[in-house]
């Protein structure tokens, strides 16, 4: 069955809650369950379950900025019994086409932690560059990235 990206629904959602990262990388990302509230109330963020056929392995929050019109990849995660296997680099490019589809956008932003290295070397490998903006506006403050989809197609 491979990969699947499934809405959070009244099935799923206390699975998704549950999922977690390691404790040193605890303070990189809000917890599922803030992000999983924040898209309940706040409606321009929509959360997805990352599925390898019917196994939950990680989770994912993206949007619309109201304020600023920018879409963001703003929560990206592989639950820890299922890191280090490559479902971070299998999903991505999966998730960036939901997202280009669903909003039609040529930009997409994401924020990652000073210290997380080894996202940040994720998220160039498939083009997303630091821009010099620090993200202020959730729970974790850290480095903006820009992904230029029309660049990453042509290259």
């Amino acid at each position: 069955m491979g990969l699947r990206i499934r809405e959070v629904t009244a099935d799923n959602w206390k699975a998704i809650a549950a999922l977690s990262v390691d404790e040193s990388q605890k303070e990189f990302i809000e917890s599922n369950l803030f992000s999983l509230a924040q898209s309940k109330f706040e409606p321009q963020w929509k959360s997805v379950g990352l599925y390898d056929a019917d196994v939950l392995v990680g989770y994912a929050m993206y949007g619309r900025d109201q304020s600023t019109g920018r879409v963001w990849l703003d929560r990206f995660m592989i639950d820890l019994q299922f890191q280090g296997q490559g479902y971070a680099s299998r999903f991505l490019p999966g998730l960036l086409v939901a997202i280009q589809q669903h909003y039609d956008c040529d930009v997409i932003y994401l924020s990652v932690y000073p210290e997380n290295a080894r996202a940040q070397h994720l998220y160039e490998k498939f083009g997303f560059k630091l821009n010099g903006e620090i993200d202020k506006a959730g729970l974790v403050h850290g480095l903006v990235m820009k992904l230029d989809v029309q660049e990453r197609r042509t290259s």
